[in-house]
């Protein structure tokens, strides 16, 4: 679906955004670019005064994290007079019943949930595959300018090592969003994560442009993240 990232990050560029969050995949960042690259001569032969390349934003995980599921079920215990509601409801075709293939197609599945609720059978199951941040994290960050991390309560440790993994680039990054669910304990946690981000005052180039938690109250920037998930 690279092309339709791109075509996606074109538009809402000349629509006025702000940020523009995608996977923290080198393929997918390079698409979002050429989408932002075409939105830019756009403006500029449209003379747009007020025109602003948006930022460029990849989400990563600490821990588990249902941003990064994928939904899973075994072909081979489908009913055979199941309607397939599934097979029509994915917005991206990942799933497929066809005589060579059945099943989800990993590559193409980005986790929306869609396709839970409606089985009539209850056979689909969605498992978490968190971003594999070592391997990715200098392929992708010094190509961005934003990054979105996402988190929940009780997970000190991986954001710990995640943090550690992320200090060489962190300098370089116009913004930096923290994504959590509500819970018990909320504010204390994210105290913690305040604590194991803050950076000492002589660290050269480690002034970080963005609040430690949640968005930079005092930017113009805004950053709204409507993906469907609670």
């Amino acid at each position: 679906a690279l092309p339709e990232i791109r075509t996606l990050t074109l538009t809402y560029a000349l629509a006025g955004a702000d940020c523009i969050d995608v996977a923290a995949d080198p393929a997918v960042i390079a698409a979002a670019k050429s989408g932002l690259d075409a939105a830019e001569r756009i403006a500029k032969a449209d003379q747009r005064s007020g025109y602003r390349r948006p930022w460029l934003m990849v989400s990563m995980s600490a821990g588990e994290d249902p941003h990064f599921r994928k939904a899973e079920f075994d072909p081979a215990i489908r009913p055979k007079d199941c309607p397939r509601p599934c097979e029509k409801i994915c917005p991206v075709e990942a799933i497929e019943f066809a005589a060579d293939f059945a099943g989800v197609r990993r590559d193409r599945c980005y986790g929306c949930g869609r396709c839970l609720p409606v089985c009539p059978w209850g056979l689909i199951a969605a498992h978490s595959y968190p971003t594999p941040i070592d391997a990715v994290a200098q392929q992708v960050l010094s190509q961005v300018d934003a990054l979105e991390i996402h988190t929940h309560v009780g997970e000190h440790a991986a954001f710990k090592d995640l943090w550690q993994t992320l200090q060489p680039w962190v300098g370089n990054l116009q913004i930096i969003s923290i994504s959590y669910p509500d819970g018990e304990g909320l504010i204390n946690y994210l105290k913690d994560l305040q604590q194991i981000m803050k950076v000492p005052e002589s660290a050269p180039g480690k002034d970080l442009k963005a609040s430690a938690i949640a968005l930079k109250t005092k930017s113009h920037h805004v950053i709204w993240q409507t993906d469907g998930r609670p």
